[in-house]
């Protein structure tokens, strides 16, 4: 796990980097005194969690989250702070956190321990799938981009049927309500199969005359860990399912009656 700290005092910043070694030992901790060089670190090494001061000078901690969350929409940040009042101003940006300083090692952790996007240990070497909220694919951080809008999708269908055998017809009635896209579906599918293999996951689909279905084995998935019970699913549903599709609803009012 990688894990940003960012206080422009410098007393501070060793506290909190301190606190948060105790809490998570096995983490890879980056300590900033300054929000742009937090910014660009941002770029070529991603964060899995930052600890944010919100006074800061130049960019405060509410600004600096926003620039985050342009870059990677689901990054977890936790506020540190001296100050109550931005509560509400933090979890309007999706906090994982608001810890008043000084925190200790115990709240570092209890947050930690309850973030809004849980990192799944080892997920660099899976490709990573988010269901809940809008539907993304990661390899390795980043976002997968396809050819075709509609082949993330057919990726996302696949998904939500958790590993069974899809007939051709079948995603097509289910994306198109008719059967007159049987060519574009096709070149949909080798969209998915050249963009995945680029990236080395090629075997991530099954294929079959007719048919085809997601590995869920080969996938980190927080909709699959939903329905396994683990605390990384748990956390992760706030309510919201696939929100861009709207043959979606049904499995997303199931997770709703699940509740």
């Amino acid at each position: 796990m990688i894990i940003y700290a960012i206080d422009d005092e410098q007393n501070a910043l060793e506290y909190i980097t301190d606190k948060i070694r105790q809490a998570a030992p096995d983490a890879d901790v980056h300590a900033f005194s300054s929000p742009r060089e937090a910014l660009v670190s941002m770029e070529t090494q991603p964060f899995d969690v930052a600890f944010l001061d919100i006074q800061m000078p130049g960019i405060n901690g509410i600004s600096l989250a926003k620039k985050f969350k342009q870059i990677n929409p689901k990054c977890n940040f936790i506020f540190v702070t001296g100050y109550s009042e931005y509560t509400m101003d933090a979890f309007a940006l999706d906090a994982s956190g608001y810890l008043l300083k000084p925190a200790t090692a115990k709240q570092v952790a209890h947050a930690l321990e309850n973030l809004r996007y849980p990192v799944v240990q080892g997920q660099d070497e899976k490709l990573t799938i988010h269901c809940f909220g809008n539907f993304e694919v990661f390899w390795k951080g980043e976002p997968v981009r396809f050819k075709y809008s509609k082949s993330k999708e057919v990726l996302a269908y696949l998904t939500d049927r958790n590993g069974a055998v899809c007939t051709n017809n079948e995603v097509i009635a289910a994306l198109w309500e008719d059967d007159d896209h049987a060519n574009y579906y096709r070149s949909l599918q080798k969209d998915i199969q050249d963009t995945l293999g680029a990236l080395g996951c090629k075997d991530v689909i099954h294929r079959q005359w007719g048919g085809s279905a997601l590995k869920t084995d080969r996938v980190a998935c927080d909709y699959y860990d939903y329905l396994k019970g683990l605390p990384s699913g748990i956390n992760a549903w706030h309510g919201e399912y696939m929100m861009q599709y709207s043959w979606a609803e049904e499995t997303g009012a199931s997770l709703w009656n699940d509740d």
